[in-house]
């Protein structure tokens, strides 16, 4: 007699795909300004060394996405991507097809029109790729990452402060004195005063940094992060390294989603999902695997709405879909 199949468990928090289609992306940088996600760059396959430079954007609303199509837009992937002002899409560094940047390069929604600014304050062969961008209370942008050559793979890591302004048409990096661990494909999130890096190495998952507060604090939807922890069992141990995942940061929490890990037991991206709380001690949640197992996508809160779109899975596939994050009750 055939064994009866075994019931799948279903997560209390996990992704569900939705009607909306876009674009066929990885490696991509994504931000919302207002009411819509934008996404920009980023490659068509995984082995491409060529970057696209179009332009979308996702109305929550209408659910759809649109290609903004305007002169000017930058071939990039690896990029950052921070919003200014409720107004301006600012892409920092990245990989150009040819090498790692540390170039500005600035959306201007109301006018639709892309400007390059003056930069300075870089090391002229270094450039920047899978970094971080995180806009602070002072409304400087703290960058976090190897910096390295412009081709090479020779990095290490390296905390700047980006300064200056659209208006100025200058921006200028100034290195922090402050160490960090070597790190590529990381995220970061600042709750209250504290700075979370996470992934990006093998070892070290964590790296915690006080003294840093973000411009903005966590959309309300995100309280839904924490509050769900009494429903969920403690991690045994701290997970393993990972990178080029996404993470979301709520009052008291960060949801970790996705990535490449350095364990060996997968060569694919994975759909592990836990939650790292930071009150009232530093905890791991394990929320379970998800069927969405993928890395370099990018993840954004508009509205109500936690979104995860694009990235790579299994056998090196790109993808294109959009999903919206959704806590069972």
């Amino acid at each position: 007699m055939a064994k009866a199949a075994q019931q799948k468990t279903e997560n209390l928090i996990d992704w569900e795909k939705t009607a909306i289609t876009g674009p066929v992306l990885g490696f991509h940088a994504g931000c919302t300004v207002g009411n819509n996600f934008y996404i920009h760059g980023g490659v068509e396959t995984m082995d491409s060394k060529t970057p696209s430079n179009r332009l979308y954007q996702l109305s929550c609303s209408e659910r759809t996405w649109t290609e903004l199509s305007f002169p000017g837009s930058p071939f990039l992937s690896h990029h950052a991507a921070v919003e200014l002002n409720d107004r301006f899409i600012i892409l920092i560094g990245g990989w150009n097809g040819k090498s790692r940047s540390s170039k500005v390069y600035v959306f201007d929604i109301e006018k639709q029109q892309w400007t390059e600014p003056r930069v300075t304050g870089f090391p002229e062969d270094g450039g920047l790729s899978s970094h971080t961008a995180t806009v602070l209370s002072t409304g400087k942008i703290l960058i976090l990452g190897r910096e390295g050559s412009l081709r090479m793979q020779r990095r290490h890591g390296s905390m700047y402060l980006l300064l200056g302004s659209v208006e100025s048409g200058k921006f200028t990096y100034r290195e922090l004195s402050q160490a960090t661990a070597s790190r590529s494909g990381h995220t970061a999130n600042i709750i209250g005063n504290v700075l979370y890096i996470v992934g990006g190495r093998d070892s070290n998952l964590i790296e915690i940094h006080a003294g840093f507060k973000s411009l903005k604090s966590p959309a309300p939807v995100t309280n839904q992060i924490t509050t769900i922890l009494d429903n969920l069992p403690s991690a045994s141990k701290t997970p393993g390294g990972r990178k080029n995942h996404v993470s979301v940061d709520s009052p008291e929490a960060i949801l970790i989603h996705g990535g490449e890990t350095f364990d060996g037991k997968s060569r694919e991206p994975v759909g592990e999902m836990f939650i790292f709380a930071t009150k009232p001690s530093h905890t791991f949640y394990k929320v379970g695997v998800s069927e969405v197992k993928r890395a370099g996508h990018v993840c954004g809160v508009v509205g109500d709405n936690i979104i995860l779109h694009g990235g790579f899975g299994g056998k090196k596939q790109v993808y294109g879909d959009t999903f919206f994050l959704r806590f069972k009750k």
